[in-house]
């Protein structure tokens, strides 16, 4: 007797349908019947994310979540990266109070991102306080703008959270940060979701701040969270454009926290001598980012030298990110190099475990992208900005011997490679390729296989053969045919995730409306 779908265990509907992550997808899983639209609405309003070109749909979003606290309910992960700011005083009122509403029906949001400039205010934010269930939040955090001006104290009235992202925070949030951090620690002991009493440790595990050149998050701040943010569970800390932040209360805080695994210091102001001194306390770091100090600064002899010395005794690092976005005082781009003998010193350090390695703003030369490739054969995600001169031939051969790789991006001043070059270099890597960039252009990469075609006449004939996995080793790789395509969404999307978070980025582009996968006809065709 042949099987139905309809004859299969109910609870074998949400997992067959978890696969699904496009919104049109997911609506039209909404229409098929009443079972189906249960488990389609708990998949679809899960995470409710308003980005770019959603700036038009969101205050229908606002209005659906206003009016339908059920639907409200199944939000877990809250994003509004884009709001309605009207000039108009009654309108910007009226959307401020629909919000209000939006965000007290969300009763089990557990994350929350509000980062669109302006679209905070004090009654908002006393919205977001009501969230108990909320573990991770990120916004925008300059509180004198003008529309949405609120009160540093509301942080003190959040609850424990496990994530914290500050984004351009101002002289006020400075201030109020080592109070912050002390009341979070006070709540910990009620909440310890591990099942174990603790007392006078906090639960934060994500801690990030990013700022514009800025001197709000400076050594006094940072010695300031230092007593609260020791021996914590914190595995994750970034420090992104704090001009005053020097390294010294930095090697005071680093020795305290035993489970730090991820750390980024962007644009700070380090000396090199900063990583001899840190290596000891970073022996466990999967993941590095960091910002190159220029050309033409004093400092950068003695950079990369102390770098090295960091990586050696990082040996567990999978994940390695440098750039550099300054300009030199002509106003004209001075592009600094990677060292030959660094990158070697690199792949003898960390390369068989690098998993991730980016580099942008730094030029880095054929010759050690070979040198990084035959020690780093398991990277995943790749990342290289290239001069304007280089073997392009040489190049591709590079990458044959990293058969786990999914993203690759290459960065270059050469404006001559063309889409066929792309798809050239695209067949040359392993099967597991799924996306590949050039400068500012990003194709999604699908594989289809076919049998050996039928030549009649002049028309040729091609039969699919259903193989399962693109990348089956033994497969012929004569009989692949590689469809790439190029979307606006993809290349927003590889930026946004700041590059080499695949699975993130396809999740973006797939659920967008001006993605949309090609024909059968269309894949009969390599591009």
């Amino acid at each position: 007797m042949p099987l139905e779908l309809s004859d299969l265990p109910p609870e074998l509907l949400p997992l067959i349908l978890k696969p699904l992550v496009a919104r049109r997808d997911l609506y039209a899983v909404c229409l098929v019947c009443r079972s189906w639209r249960e488990v389609g609405q708990r998949l679809l309003f899960a995470h409710v994310r308003l980005f770019g070109r959603d700036l038009a749909i969101a205050p229908l979003l606002f209005q659906t979540l206003a009016d339908n606290a059920q639907l409200a309910q199944l939000v877990r992960k809250l994003e509004v990266r884009v709001y309605p700011l009207s000039l108009i005083l009654k309108d910007r009122l009226a959307t401020e109070w629909l919000v209000i509403r939006m965000i007290q029906n969300c009763t089990n949001c557990e994350e929350l991102v509000w980062t669109r400039k302006g679209a905070l205010t004090d009654r908002v934010f006393q919205a977001i306080n009501s969230l108990r269930r909320l573990r991770s939040f990120e916004c925008n955090a300059h509180t004198n703008l003008s529309p949405g001006s609120w009160d540093a104290d509301h942080f003190l009235r959040l609850p424990p959270l496990r994530s914290f992202s500050l984004i351009l925070p101002d002289r006020n949030i400075a201030n109020i940060l080592p109070s912050f951090f002390e009341r979070q620690k006070e709540l910990a002991p009620q909440t310890d979701w591990a099942g174990t009493m603790s007392t006078d440790v906090l639960l934060l595990e994500e801690f990030s701040v990013l700022c514009r050149e800025s001197n709000a998050i400076n050594d006094t701040v940072v010695r300031a969270i230092t007593p609260s943010l020791a021996n914590s569970r914190l595995t994750s800390l970034a420090f992104a454009g704090c001009a005053k932040l020097t390294g010294a209360p930095l090697l005071d805080l680093l020795p305290t926290l035993p489970h730090l695994r991820h750390l980024a210091l962007e644009a700070c102001n380090l000396h090199p001598c900063f990583f001899i001194s840190a290596a000891p306390s970073l022996t466990h770091l999967r993941s590095i980012k960091l910002t190159h100090p220029g050309p033409r600064h004093p400092t950068l002899t003695a950079f990369f030298p102390a770098l090295a010395t960091l990586l050696q005794s990082s040996t567990n690092l999978t994940a390695f990110t440098l750039y550099y976005s300054g300009a030199s005082s002509t106003g004209q781009r001075e592009w600094p190099v990677l060292p030959l003998d660094f990158v070697k010193s690199l792949a003898a350090s960390v390369g068989p475990g690098l998993r991730k390695f980016e580099v942008s703003g730094v030029l880095i030369a054929v010759e050690a992208i070979e040198a990084l490739a035959q020690s780093a054969k398991e990277l995943r995600n790749l990342v290289l900005h290239l001069g304007a001169d280089f073997d392009l031939p040489r190049l591709t051969a590079c990458f044959a011997p990293l058969s786990s790789l999914r993203t690759l991006h290459l960065l270059s001043q050469r404006a001559s490679v063309s889409a066929d070059d792309v798809l050239t270099l695209a067949e040359q890597c392993h099967p597991t390729l799924r996306q590949i960039g050039y400068r500012n252009r990003v194709w999604i990469i699908k594989r289809a296989y076919y049998t050996t075609p039928t030549t009649t006449g002049a028309d040729e004939q091609r039969t699919k053969v259903s193989l399962g996995p693109y990348d089956l080793p033994w497969w012929p790789e004569a009989l692949l045919v590689v469809r790439f395509y190029e979307t606006a969404a993809a290349f927003g999307a590889f930026r946004r995730n700041r590059y080499g978070a695949e699975s993130e980025v396809e999740t973006e582009v797939e659920s967008g409306s001006d993605f949309e996968s090609p024909s059968e006809g269309e894949e009969d065709e390599g591009v």
